[in-house]
């Protein structure tokens, strides 16, 4: 079973890495292919759904990475943890809380909190 803080780091690195190649590869490594994605506005389900979401993001701000604030809380399957997302050298633009469900170290759902827009 991998470490928690692997998978929440690739999870992360995917979220702020660009469209191509190697983006897909870490979808496809950190996310069952049925993964649900909840976020505030909308729901998308599997790779492609989170391919969109990570899109969306970078489109709507780009030139930010999104990075964990604080520690990882697990409770059996699911885990969550507060992130900031922002320009690398600059103040955050959005905080929020992912929550993510966990099987088989993948994973299989994630809900996105923001708390600032």
């Amino acid at each position: 079973m991998k470490p928690i803080e692997t998978l929440v780091a690739a999870h992360l690195d995917a979220w702020s890495s660009p469209a191509g190649p190697e983006r897909a590869r870490s979808i496809a490594s950190v996310y069952a292919t049925d993964v649900f994605v909840g976020e505030p506005q909308r729901a998308l389900r599997g790779h492609d759904g989170v391919e969109q979401a990570i899109a969306g993001l970078q489109a709507q701000l780009p030139g930010t990475s999104i990075a964990r604030s604080g520690p990882i809380q697990v409770a059996q399957d699911l885990a969550t943890y507060p992130w900031t997302l922002g320009p690398a050298d600059g103040p955050a633009q959005a905080t929020g809380r992912d929550v993510l469900i966990l099987r088989d170290d993948v994973i299989t759902g994630l809900y996105v909190v923001i708390d600032t827009p």
